[in-house]
């Protein structure tokens, strides 16, 4: 009985261990290697469920990245470099694919902050080219000025000694 019990056990742990490791195998994790990652980056995801690229998307079971991985997977298992990759899947969809800018687009994405910069430039030049000097102020202007301080520093000074008690 007992030995009866024991080759039943093993039967169980058998099975156990041939579910696990099928379960295991069909893993998608399994074709994200540091190569998949490292092309993954330059390409986005295009799930519509996040603004990850296929490298670091988060989803579990993404319709987008994880058949994108498989295939970086299967093109580096041929030995196909990582341009070719990239343009495999740019020749595909487009430049949306990818997750920045070519780099003749770089100026496209540069161009908003360099004509800011410009237009701060121009507007700063025109400011000072035009300042004027403050005029002198005349006697009576200066005369009126000293006839209200005279009146206003009083009141200060009141007021101070009001707002300390």
């Amino acid at each position: 009985m007992l030995a009866r019990l024991q080759q039943s056990n093993l039967k169980l742990v058998a099975a156990f261990c041939i579910a696990l490791a099928s379960l295991m195998a069909q893993d998608i994790t399994n074709y994200l290697t540091p190569d998949v990652a490292h092309v993954g980056m330059r390409l986005a995801c295009r799930c519509g469920g996040c603004k990850n690229t296929i490298g670091d998307c988060p989803m579990l079971h993404c319709g987008s990245a994880d058949p994108k991985r498989r295939r970086i997977f299967e093109m580096k298992q041929r030995g196909v470099s990582d341009d070719e990759i990239v343009n495999t899947f740019v020749r595909e969809e487009g430049v949306a694919a990818l997750s920045g800018p070519l780099h003749h687009e770089l100026f496209v994405w540069l161009m908003p902050g360099i004509a800011l910069l410009i237009g701060f430039w121009i507007y700063s030049a025109y400011v000072r080219r035009n300042r004027k000097a403050a005029a002198p102020i005349s006697p009576v202007d200066q005369a009126l000025m000293d006839r209200f301080k005279s009146q206003i520093d009083p009141e200060l000074d009141e007021s101070k000694s009001q707002s300390k008690k």
